[in-house]
């Protein structure tokens, strides 16, 4: 049977097929599928493609895949599936992809996924990610990332993350980013978070940045900590971020959850306590 042959079914025959006649067709015959017919076929039936077949799937016919029959595919399949399939499934087809299936697809089919498919993928796919596989993400579908998919990225993958990548996040993401997935930011790597995303880091996860990351923050990168992220902060990091901690205002410090003595600290105009210290140690009768 011939491709000629394939988009010479009606749909009711396509819907027909089984598992095993679909797995014995060979790859220039599936040339012939259709839209249209990739749709009738059976959950069942897909299964039964291989990833010679699901390569030489026209773009098209790679059009009328549905959620279920994704989930169907196996994952050796998946290897077959090129950026220019990939850019034509559809987004709600997408939604079907397992971790397992993920972890199988090519960089090159990665680095098509558009904003409206990667949306679409449920967090526990995105667990199957790999170092490589992150890396090719375009910075514009890193940005629709939500915090529940940001927190099932393994660490490793996570790491593959560039700095343009990093500045895409969305304040949203960024509240899902684990301890671990912190741990492994540098200090230039913290630079391409912008201040408002730094307040929105969860106050659990602060406890993964390494001091000389937290050295490596900005005046307003450290001004927009909140009390609840600053007590997060173990007392290794406290001692070992002299530079960070010299940032801080009297205001912040207080927020720690260890103290770590006088220093060079900023000192917050704006704090009652530190205006009363300043105005204590003059000599009002000098002035007067």
């Amino acid at each position: 049977m011939g491709s000629d042959d394939i988009s010479s079914l009606t749909p009711d025959a396509v819907s027909e097929l089984t598992a095993e006649q679909v797995n014995d067709l060979s790859p220039s015959a599936v040339q012939g599928f259709t839209a249209e017919q990739v749709s009738e076929l059976s959950e069942e039936t897909v299964a039964g493609f291989t990833a010679q077949q699901v390569q030489k799937l026209a773009p098209e016919a790679v059009a009328g895949f549905s959620k279920s029959q994704v989930s169907e595919l196996t994952p050796t399949s998946l290897k077959g599936l090129s950026s220019e399939q990939m850019r034509v499934l559809p987004a709600s087809a997408v939604e079907g992809l397992t971790a397992k299936q993920v972890s199988k697809l090519s960089e090159d089919a990665v680095s098509a996924f558009t904003p409206k498919q990667f949306k679409k993928l449920a967090p526990e796919a995105v667990a199957g990610f790999s170092k490589a596989q992150v890396s090719e993400l375009t910075p514009k579908t890193i940005k629709v990332l939500g915090s529940e998919q940001v927190e099932q990225m393994p660490k490793r993958s996570f790491q593959a993350l560039d700095t343009a990548q990093l500045a895409k996040l969305s304040k949203d993401a960024v509240t899902g980013l684990t301890s671990g997935q912190l741990r492994t930011l540098s200090g230039a790597e913290i630079s391409a978070f912008k201040p408002a995303k730094i307040k929105s880091l969860d106050a659990d996860a602060i406890s993964g940045f390494k001091p000389a990351t937290l050295n490596d923050f900005s005046r307003r990168q450290v001004k927009a900590l909140s009390d609840d992220q600053l007590a997060g902060l173990t007392k290794k990091q406290i001692k070992k971020a002299g530079d960070f901690v010299d940032a801080l205002t009297d205001r912040q410090i207080r927020a720690l959850s260890f103290d770590p003595g006088r220093s060079n600290r900023l000192i917050d105009p704006l704090d009652d306590q530190n205006y009363s210290s300043l105005l204590s140690g003059l000599d009002l009768e000098t002035l007067a």
